[in-house]
């Protein structure tokens, strides 16, 4: 009874109310297509169709909602085959069901052939005043072939612009853009590294005035390293982009010793207010020294912290989903000034590195590198926490702040540790319940302390 009441009360609704709960899920659905890479799995909503074609079939009811709703339309996304002409009818009968509002457009070449390239792109040529996303997958010789010419116009809508290539883009070696889209309003920008090494600067500088996330996606190999010039020439472009990039991601980025040494030969260095590092962090030892905030996201390697210095400007660490192996050694000398670390659903092993790095003894040595971190924040779900070490961070911290000494078996080998502050504010959220002993510990210790 309970169900059937609910079906009616649904049915019940008027065509208004259904068209924008359809319209909410369509707006979510764009804003993660604009900050994810496509992929062909991104099509289907809920193992169906391509929204809104799976709204459609609900009910006549509903397919006469989305057929009479124009914005319903507005997100095409385009797998290319080898025979696409039935597509290629479809992606037409959307793009005039769509009327004159905005489009968000994805296209994915899922035929690894160059044939059609240029056709294909034709059929976007004729929308570009109404493109407000787009994004181009696989497409690894449009590049250098003369394709992305097609894309040639005023497109003063367009605020994200993705061109990804994932396990193509090794074929290509000596690119140079041909992409002329005039296109101001871009906010978000994503693009493989080597594409972005070959982009004209001067169409970095007139279409990247109002970028604020800016991606280079590097691939998931282990192996593909930068090497020499061009580290330096990728640096080069994103010192083209006329404003200091709010938030520049660095996906797998790893940079070589021979493409951090010719970095440092030429004066270039990565800029940006924040940059986030995804599973590599090797590009650390290249961000210049006005970055405020460092992101590590889904790194397994955290322990090479102890190694590479962060940028001596930010203030803020956060490590997200990271792990790392445990130390054999007394952590290297690498100060940080930074004064806040935030670790979010990331190993334990991540966690007691942080808490070395904080001033935890390590084999009877205290190291409190990061001296002047007053704020740590731990965000995840379950038994998490080295309490024991955590206590031992804050006791020594402590200590350290008031003599400016701690002892140990070993007093002449401990860092110095001049300067160092007491934790003043300890937030920890989904963590393992802790007895009330333990609480009014931390509450004795330290001032602006959360255990959620």
């Amino acid at each position: 009874m309970a169900r059937r009441m609910s079906r009616c009360s649904f049915s019940s609704l008027p065509a208004e109310t259904v068209s924008g709960i359809l319209k909410a899920v369509l707006e979510d659905i764009v804003q993660d297509d604009m900050v994810t890479t496509p992929e062909a799995d991104h099509q289907l909503l809920a193992g169906g169709l391509p929204f809104p074609h799976t709204m459609a079939l609900v009910c006549k009811r509903w397919r006469d909602i989305v057929s009479s709703t124009p914005e319903l339309w507005a997100r095409i996304f385009w797998m290319v085959y080898a025979h696409g002409d039935q597509d290629l009818h479809c992606i037409k009968s959307q793009l005039e069901k769509s009327g004159s509002y905005p489009v968000h457009l994805t296209i994915i070449n899922s035929w690894c052939h160059t044939r059609g390239i240029r056709v294909i792109l034709q059929h976007i040529a004729p929308h570009l005043q109404r493109l407000k996303s787009l994004r181009l997958a696989n497409f690894y010789e449009a590049h250098h072939q003369p394709h992305l010419d097609t894309l040639t116009g005023y497109a003063p809508q367009l605020e994200s612009l993705q061109l990804t290539d994932g396990k193509h883009i090794h074929h290509c070696t000596d690119l140079k853009s041909r992409l002329k889209l005039d296109c101001p309003a871009l906010r978000i920008f994503r693009v493989d590294k080597i594409v972005a090494c070959n982009f004209d600067h001067q169409w970095l500088k007139n279409n990247l005035t109002h970028v604020e996330f800016m991606t280079i996606s590097c691939g998931t190999g282990r192996n593909d390293r930068i090497y020499g010039a061009r580290a330096v020439t990728l640096c080069q472009a994103l010192e083209a982009v006329p404003r200091r990039i709010p938030c520049l991601t660095l996906d797998n980025l790893r940079l070589s010793d021979s493409g951090l040494a010719s970095m440092n030969k030429a004066g270039v260095k990565i800029g940006a207010e924040q940059v986030i590092l995804c599973i590599s962090i090797d590009a650390l030892a290249a961000i210049d020294d006005v970055c405020q905030t460092i992101v590590i996201e889904q790194c397994d390697s955290v322990h090479d912290l102890q190694s590479i210095s962060l940028p001596s400007s930010s203030k803020s660490l956060e490590l997200d989903g990271c792990g790392s192996k445990e130390p054999r050694r007394v952590p290297d000398a690498r100060m940080w000034d930074g004064d806040t670390v935030t670790i979010t659903n990331s190993h334990s092993s991540c966690i007691e590195i942080i808490l070395h790095l904080l001033g935890a003894p390590f084999n009877d040595h205290v190291c409190s590198l990061w001296r002047r971190v007053t704020t740590l924040k731990l965000v995840a779900n379950g038994d998490f926490v080295p309490l024991t070490l955590l206590k031992a961070m804050i006791t020594s911290r402590q200590g350290a702040a008031g003599q400016n000494y701690l002892p140990g078996k070993n007093d002449e080998v401990n860092v110095k540790l001049e300067g160092v502050r007491p934790l003043m504010v300890f937030h920890v959220h989904g963590g393992q319940h802790i007895t009330h002993e333990e609480r009014a510990w931390f509450k004795e210790r330290v001032k602006d302390f959360v255990w959620r």
